[in-house]
C-alpha cells in the first residue's frame, strides 16, 4: 500500500510539473506577442536580419533576398492545402495594387510538398496571384531558417533585409471582412 502511495504522489507531483511548465510556456507566449505589438504607432523592433533564400518562381526565375534589397518586403508562407491562407489571397492582391507605387515588393512563398508544385503552379495561374510567387517546398531549410511554425504566417522586413515583424498582421481582417487597416496604417507609413 506504501508502494502504491509513493508512486501516486510521484505521478501528481510530475503532472503538476508539466502543468506548472505548461503555463510558464504559454504565459511566455503571452508575453512574446505582446512584445512584437502590430500598431503603426509603435516602434518597429528589429528583430535581427533575415535569412537569406534562392528561390524559383513560377517560370524557373530564381530569386534571393538581395534582390528585394532597397524596398521593403511583405512576406506571405502559405500553402495550396491551407484554408486559411487561400481566404488571405483577394485581400493581398488588393493590397499589392493599393501600393503598386510604395516601396514595397509583396512575396508569397509556398511551403507545398515538393510533389505540390504543380498543383501550386496550377493554383497560382487560375488565381492570377500577383506580386512575386515562389516555391520553397517543405525539403527546402526556408520553413526552419524563418522559423516557421503555422500558415499562414506573414512576415514585413525593412530595405536592409533586416526582419521588422516576424508576426506581421495578415491582409484579412478577420471581423471586418475586408483589407486588414492596421496593415494597410502599418504600410503607409514605410518610407
Amino acid at each position: 500500500m506504501k508502494t502504491k502511495l509513493i508512486i501516486l504522489a510521484t505521478f501528481i507531483t510530475l503532472l503538476s510539473c508539466k502543468n506548472s511548465d505548461q503555463k510558464i510556456e504559454s504565459e511566455a507566449k503571452v508575453e512574446t506577442t505582446d512584445s512584437i505589438s502590430n500598431t503603426a504607432t509603435q516602434a518597429i523592433e528589429n528583430h535581427g536580419k533575415a535569412p537569406d533564400f534562392s528561390l524559383a518562381d513560377i517560370n524557373g526565375k530564381r530569386f534571393d533576398l538581395s534582390d528585394f534589397k532597397g524596398k521593403y518586403v511583405y512576406m506571405d508562407i502559405w500553402a495550396t492545402w491551407c484554408g486559411p491562407c487561400k481566404v488571405q489571397i483577394p485581400y493581398m492582391k488588393q493590397l499589392e495594387e493599393q501600393f503598386r507605387d510604395a516601396p514595397i515588393h509583396f512575396v508569397s512563398v509556398s511551403v507545398d510538398n515538393d510533389d505540390d508544385k504543380p498543383v501550386w503552379a496550377k493554383m497560382v495561374r487560375e488565381n492570377e496571384m500577383s506580386g512575386v510567387q515562389l516555391f520553397a517546398g517543405r525539403e527546402n531549410n526556408f520553413g526552419f531558417d524563418y522559423k516557421i511554425q503555422y500558415i499562414p504566417t506573414f512576415i514585413l522586413i525593412d530595405k536592409e533585409g533586416n526582419i521588422i515583424n516576424p508576426t506581421a498582421p495578415a491582409p484579412m481582417d478577420y471581423q471586418s471582412q475586408g483589407v486588414n487597416q492596421e496593415l494597410v496604417s502599418i504600410l503607409s507609413s514605410l518610407k
